[in-house]
């Protein structure tokens, strides 16, 4: 099972930084490939999994980010606010994305996003 543990992932591309929300590409050791956004519900930051396939969906605007949140192969997240660090279970928790009704042409408009240079190809 693949586990969203901040501490095992190394930061690949931040795509997006502003006041309203924080995305960014991390991987670990296996080349897996995981997200950080920010959460409004629970409020935080939070760290999950994604495939290849659904990345590349999200890339093309063809979903939107709290689907590629939905569509996790991890059904665990952690979730890091000011005050502490919990792993949560998504089918105990529904975790709402900041701009997850959005797709990534929405959030940066029509800037393009390369990110593949620090994606792990293994």
């Amino acid at each position: 099972m693949i586990v969203a543990e901040k501490e095992n992932l190394t930061p690949v591309k931040v795509l997006i930084n502003n006041t309203e929300i924080q995305l960014s590409l991390l991987e670990d050791r296996k080349g897996n490939i995981f997200v950080s956004a920010t959460s409004s519900q629970p409020e935080g930051i939070v760290y999950f999994a994604t495939t290849p396939s659904s990345l590349c969906q999200f890339f093309e605007s063809s979903m939107p980010l709290q689907t590629l949140l939905d569509k996790s192969p991890s059904m665990f997240v952690e979730i890091n606010n000011n005050s502490k660090k919990v792993l949560y279970s998504t089918k105990d928790l529904q975790v709402q994305l900041k701009c997850g009704e959005q797709t990534i042409n929405q959030l940066i408009g029509n800037c393009p996003v390369e990110v593949w240079k620090g994606i792990s190809s293994e």
